[in-house]
């Protein structure tokens, strides 16, 4: 591929790329406004961040844990929000917003 095409071709492909990573998973549980069974974990990166994780693959960092939840271990029911409007400096996984939570 010339150079003159190859240019415009990743420009696009990136715009493409792009305009994806916003779109909702229907299977994330995050998208879909119901609650889900969840583990809070303590992740010790750049000082420290607390985590939801849902199941191995799913892990997510919330902007607003409750200081009475912030237990290592801790079985939780959870709703939330993912954020993809903000980021952290532990990027351990996608930023949500705590609609409810409480222990299970």
């Amino acid at each position: 591929m010339s150079r003159r095409l190859l240019v415009p071709a990743l420009t696009l492909a990136a715009l493409l790329l792009s305009g994806f990573a916003g779109c909702p998973d229907s299977t994330d549980p995050a998208s879909s406004g119901a609650g889900v069974d969840a583990v809070v974990h303590y992740v010790n990166v750049e000082g420290g961040c607390w985590t939801i994780h849902v199941d191995p693959n799913q892990v997510y960092q919330p902007l607003n844990l409750p200081t009475e939840f912030e237990h290592d271990g801790l079985a939780v029911r959870v709703e939330f929000q993912q954020r993809n409007d903000m980021a952290t400096y532990c990027m351990v996984g996608p930023v949500v917003q705590i609609l409810s939570i409480h222990t299970r």
